[in-house]
């Protein structure tokens, strides 16, 4: 059952929880601060209940979320890890069972056999939990589970509303995306009177960036290409070699190509160890990149998505960029 609205979703989810007592939380690979702040706001507002939880990442968590309250209690996901005995799975921010990676993978006959909950604002999430609560219009998931923490009378405290603020400030770009509406501040404020250290959040998201990944935002940058309203450039493994950048360094690329002006769409094309190519796109709001995303078995926001390509960046850059040109209207 699909919900989109809190206090709609609130009595079918307490039902869930209600039912259950060993608690498997999940969110995507390569989580970012809405996946991460999620997975622990959730944590947290299932151990007050007693239950019996198990946080468990597909993938190393970002620098600037390894600090949250409770974030020793995520366990990041290895090949050939037993799947913990689970009564329920909850998922957040995550538009497939598919995007969770090795763990979906590994323990896909194990998953669909569970009762799961859902809380994601993906427009690519056509919902396949048992229960679902999904807006689409959503600045963040983090944003969602603050108002259904609030409709299901579940207290929030300093740590929850933390762990809240971070999904929510790092998913807005501190409220500049299209996304952002009046209800995103209006958390935000709710978040700071429940006690958020947004001092922290602040600090940790925008002013800890490690050298190395300046430097790779360097490399990147020297190679940058700008085509009119398009713009693209490439991440490879020799320039992540010479930089020990971390993976987390290519999202940084990203945010500096979106400032440039007169740019509607980009790609950033990364290559991954494994010979794939996964391409980050941007795009301003009159222009739908994750349609295109979703063409590549990818997904997300219609402003943000992603996909990953079984193939080199060179041979990706020739399928994506006329794909993206064609969406803002240029003709080769």
């Amino acid at each position: 059952m699909i919900y989109m609205n809190p206090f709609a979703a609130a009595p079918a989810i307490s039902q869930q929880l209600t039912d259950a007592q060993r608690i498997v939380i999940l969110t995507h690979v390569s989580p970012d601060g809405d996946a991460i702040g999620s997975m622990l706001a959730v944590y947290h507002a299932l151990q007050a209940l007693g239950k019996d939880v198990h946080a468990l990442a597909s993938s190393d968590l970002p620098n600037y979320a390894r600090w949250l309250p409770g974030v020793d209690n995520v366990t990041v996901y290895e090949i050939g890890m037993h799947f913990p005995e689970a009564d329920l799975v909850v998922m957040v921010d995550t538009a497939t069972l598919s995007r969770i990676g090795p763990i979906y993978d590994e323990a896909a006959q194990t998953l669909v056999q569970l009762p799961i909950v859902i809380v994601d604002h993906h427009v690519t999430n056509n919902g396949h939990g048992t229960v679902d609560f999904i807006d689409a219009t959503a600045a963040s998931t983090c944003e969602m589970l603050f108002q259904l923490f609030s409709a299901m009378e579940l207290p929030i405290t300093p740590d929850i509303a933390t762990c809240l603020l971070l999904g929510l400030t790092t998913d807005t770009q501190s409220f500049q995306t299209s996304s952002t509406r009046a209800e995103s501040l209006h958390v935000a404020a709710e978040l700071l009177k429940h006690g958020a250290d947004q001092e922290r959040v602040t600090k940790e998201v925008y002013y800890t960036l490690p050298a190395s990944s300046a430097a790779l935002i360097g490399h990147a940058l020297y190679g940058l290409h700008v085509d009119g309203p398009i713009a693209w450039t490439t991440v490879t493994q020799e320039m992540m070699r010479d930089t020990q950048a971390e993976d987390e360094a290519g999202d940084e690329v990203v945010r500096m190509m979106q400032r440039i002006a007169g740019v509607k769409a980009l790609v950033l094309f990364k290559e991954r160890f494994d010979g794939t190519t996964k391409i980050s796109l941007r795009s301003q709001p009159a222009f739908n990149v994750a349609a295109l995303a979703q063409e590549w078995g990818g997904g997300g926001h219609s402003q943000a998505a992603g996909a990953t390509l079984h193939m080199p960046p060179s041979e990706a850059l020739e399928k994506i960029l006329p794909q993206l040109r064609a969406l803002v209207g240029v003709t080769e």
